[in-house]
C-alpha cells in the first residue's frame, strides 16, 4: 500500500511533479490523449501513474529548492513538456496516417468526402479517418500503449524530476522526426498512388485511341474501384509500416531523452 499520509514535503513535491509530467503525456499521446476519453478517467489515470512512479523515484537524488514563483512555473512547464514530447513522438505515426489518407483521398476523388476529427479539431479525409481507426486498433493490439508507459517510466531514470534545465539538440531532433510524417505517409499511400498513376496512363491512352469515349465519365468509377481494391490488398503493408515505425520511434525516444538529460 502507498503510505501517502506519512509522505514528507519533498515526497509530496516529487509526487506532484510526476503527475505533471504524466499529464503532459495525456495531451498528445495516442489513445491516452484521445479527447473521447472522459476527463475524470484521465485524471484518475494520472493520479494512479503518479502514485506508482513517484514511489520508485529516490527522493534524496532530487534537488527541488524553489526560490521564486517564476522558477516554479518554469519547473512545471519543463515537466509538462517532457510528457508532451513523449506523446508527440508516437503521435507522429498517426499524423503520417492522416496525411496518407488525404493524399489517397485526393487521388481517388474523395477530396470532398471528409469527416470531423475531434482530436485535431479539423476536417480530415474519410480515407485518412478509416486508416487512423485501423492504426489505433493495430496500435493497441501490439501493445503500443505499453511503449508509451515504458517511455514515461524511462524518462524519470534519464531525466530526474526537476532536472530539466535546457534542451540542447532536442529541438533539432524533434524537427527531424517530424519529417517522418511524410515518409510514413508515402510508404502507406505508395501502392495506391502507383496504381492510380498507371490507371491515368491507361485512361490517357484510351482517350487518344478512342476520342469519342467520355474518359472522365468512365475513369471516375474505375479510379475509385481500383483505389479501394488496392487499399484492401495493401493492408498487410499498412500494418507492417505502423509496426516498424513504432519500433523506430521507441528506439529514438531513448536517444531523445538522453539528449534532453545531457543538455
Amino acid at each position: 500500500m502507498f503510505d501517502f499520509i506519512n509522505y514528507s514535503s519533498d515526497q509530496i513535491i516529487v509526487f506532484l511533479l510526476v503527475m505533471i509530467r504524466t499529464s503532459g503525456l495525456f495531451i498528445l499521446a495516442p489513445i491516452l490523449g484521445d479527447k473521447g476519453i472522459p476527463k475524470l478517467v484521465k485524471i484518475g489515470l494520472v493520479v494512479m501513474f503518479g502514485l506508482i512512479l513517484s514511489a520508485a523515484i529516490p527522493t534524496p537524488q532530487v534537488n527541488l529548492e524553489i526560490q521564486s514563483t517564476w522558477e516554479l512555473a518554469g519547473l512545471v512547464f519543463n515537466e509538462i513538456l517532457i510528457g508532451v514530447i513523449i506523446g508527440l513522438l508516437f503521435r507522429l505515426i498517426f499524423y503520417g496516417v492522416l496525411t496518407a489518407g488525404s493524399i489517397v483521398g485526393y487521388q481517388i476523388g474523395f477530396m470532398f468526402a471528409q469527416v470531423f476529427d475531434q482530436n485535431n479539431a479539423t476536417q480530415v479525409s474519410i480515407i485518412g479517418r478509416f486508416w487512423e481507426v485501423a492504426a489505433i486498433l493495430f496500435f493497441v493490439s501490439i501493445n503500443g500503449h505499453h511503449l508509451l508507459i515504458n517511455g514515461l517510466a524511462e524518462s524519470f531514470q534519464v531525466i530526474p524530476v526537476g532536472a530539466v534545465n535546457a534542451y540542447g539538440s532536442a529541438g533539432e531532433m524533434i524537427i527531424k522526426y517530424s519529417a517522418y510524417i511524410f515518409v510514413i505517409a508515402f510508404k502507406i499511400a505508395s501502392p495506391v498512388i502507383i496504381t492510380l498513376y498507371l490507371t491515368d496512363i491507361a485512361l490517357g491512352t484510351i482517350a487518344k485511341t478512342m476520342p469519342t469515349m467520355n474518359v472522365f465519365f468512365v475513369g471516375f468509377p474505375i479510379k475509385i474501384f481500383s483505389g479501394l481494391a488496392v487499399m484492401a490488398m495493401s493492408l498487410p503493408l499498412f500494418m507492417f509500416v505502423i509496426e516498424k515505425s513504432m519500433g523506430y520511434f521507441d528506439a529514438e525516444l531513448s536517444k531523445l531523452l538522453i539528449a534532453i538529460g545531457r543538455a
